[in-house]
């Protein structure tokens, strides 16, 4: 059995929100936060993405070019990508620990209020048993 947060809206719509670690905001990030309406959270993921994306290209480009650059190293490049994969290890584990809270702002951001805390098997039971009470 898990811990839900129920919250509903002023027009009747319900959510239920599990308490603890968030195992889809870990593993999937941008897109949780897209499905959750996260909208600002899933931006500066996608923005993070596309911008280490281009400038870890940026620095590794020219290490390739062996006539050129005199057979350059690659380790700068792995350095590079070794500490891009830290830092989006940091941000999922940050998810993962911050995902149902920063997603139970959202919900009281965009109107629903905290009806009660519900043991039950999934979201669908615990929206269920909030219903029954």
């Amino acid at each position: 059995m898990k811990n839900y947060n129920i919250y509903k809206h002023p027009d009747g719509k319900i959510e239920a929100v599990k308490q603890g670690w968030s195992w889809p905001a870990f593993f999937f990030g941008w897109i949780w936060a897209l499905i959750k309406q996260l909208w600002m959270v899933a931006g500066l993921l996608i923005a993070y993405a596309i911008i280490s994306s281009i400038v870890i290209q940026l620095m590794i480009l020219p290490s390739y070019d062996y006539y050129e650059y005199g057979g350059q190293d690659l380790s700068q490049a792995f350095l590079l990508q070794s500490i891009s994969l830290l830092i989006q290890l940091g941000i999922a584990i940050y998810l993962g620990v911050k995902g149902n809270s920063l997603r139970e702002a959202n919900l009281i951001k965009r109107g629903y209020e905290c009806i009660g805390n519900i043991n039950a098997v999934n979201p669908d039971s615990a929206i269920s048993d909030a219903l029954k009470n």
